[in-house]
């Protein structure tokens, strides 16, 4: 439903169905869903399917309402900020890229962050994005040809253990630690870090991380 929508969009564009890259310097694996090349930007698409109501209270916390209960969600904002990190560096910083996540179900209504959107909104947004330059298409298609050079041929079970391995040993990636401890919030519940020496622990829940 999500690529439909991005195909749909009348603009020049290339389209990205689900690719993974290798960080080489750490050995993650950012799957990513899609990543939409337009005249506005590099736009990094992830999708949710969650049911409910999502919501983002005055304390940066997500919860997911359904069927009457409410229950914390992870900040899927945090993910996909690392995806696109690792796409700008494949691009060497030479273009905008922009982190989107966007709800299949349309039930993000009551989330106060301009990169957090619902699919029936897919279209406006990228249309209506305030670029600073525009990409011409000869650029564009430059851009497709590295990010398409560099799709990794490993199949989501393979995806899947390599997080499972890597968070055997780091709790969170280095990337998304670093995101996080940019903003000062947990990467689990995104409550305050506290650091002690090479120890970062959250106030609220039970992560630790040492470097």
């Amino acid at each position: 439903m999500i690529s439909k929508a991005l195909r749909s969009i009348e603009s020049p564009s290339f389209l990205l169905d689900d690719v993974t890259f290798i960080d080489t310097k750490n050995g993650m694996s950012h799957q990513i869903d899609h990543i939409l090349i337009h005249p506005h930007g590099v736009f990094v698409f992830e999708s949710k399917n969650y049911s409910g109501t999502i919501t983002v209270n005055e304390n940066g916390r997500w919860t997911q309402t359904y069927r009457r209960i409410t229950r914390p969600i992870f900040n899927p904002l945090y993910q996909n900020k690392t995806h696109a990190r690792m796409v700008n560096k494949l691009l060497e910083k030479h273009y905008e890229v922009v982190p989107v996540v966007v709800y299949v179900q349309n039930n993000a209504p009551y989330v106060a962050d301009d990169n957090v959107i619902n699919r029936e909104d897919i279209a406006l947004f990228v249309d209506s994005y305030p670029y600073q330059s525009l990409i011409t298409p000869p650029q564009m298609q430059a851009i497709y040809e590295v990010l398409k050079s560099n799709n990794a041929k490993t199949s989501k079970k393979e995806h899947v253990e390599n997080i499972a391995y890597l968070k055997q040993y780091r709790k969170s990636s280095q990337q998304e630690m670093a995101y996080a401890m940019e903003q000062g919030h947990c990467p689990w519940c995104e409550e305050k870090i506290i650091i002690e020496g090479e120890s970062y622990r959250c106030s609220h829940c039970n992560f630790h991380f040492h470097l």
